[in-house]
């Protein structure tokens, strides 16, 4: 079972990815989820941790799982 450090680091890894996988800025990705820029940096740093609807709606708008978003599944969601 994964500590929550752990957790909180796979979720902020694939959000850094997939942000730059997808060339957007934290302000873009911030206007996707309705939440200030300074939130998604937050994120991103480790500090905090989108909650669950926040996290699956980046899901959808990445087309990826929420598997995918815990860091838990290295595929596509097809």
């Amino acid at each position: 079972m994964k500590t929550d450090e752990e957790i909180r680091n796979d979720i902020r890894d694939v959000l850094v990815k997939l942000r730059k996988e997808n060339g957007l800025t934290q302000e873009e990705v911030a206007v996707v989820v309705e939440k200030k820029p300074t939130t998604i940096a937050s994120w991103e740093q480790g500090l905090s941790l989108p909650n669950v609807q926040t996290l699956y709606r980046l899901a959808e708008y990445y087309h990826k799982s929420l598997e995918y978003m815990y860091g838990e599944e290295k595929d596509d969601k097809k």
